[in-house]
């Protein structure tokens, strides 16, 4: 694989001290983001979930009623 500047920023993320915020990966379409994040987490951790909601209907429609945090 390419190393991209990416992973180093994810590995940052990961030896952080402290309790860990949510990862928002934002960038523009096509340039690697899925591919960087799965593989970032495969070779990190043991256990991966990973939720395609373009591609599954059931998870997207989690989303279709209102979501009350509280």
């Amino acid at each position: 694989m390419f190393k991209r500047k990416i992973m180093a920023e994810f590995e940052a993320w990961k030896n952080s001290s402290g309790r860990k915020k949510t990862l928002v990966v934002k960038g523009l379409r096509q340039i690697g983001k899925t591919y960087s994040v799965r593989e970032f987490a495969k070779a990190n951790y043991e256990n991966i979930v990973y939720v395609n909601f373009k591609e599954n209907e059931r998870a997207k429609k989690i989303f279709d009623a209102d979501l009350n945090v509280n």
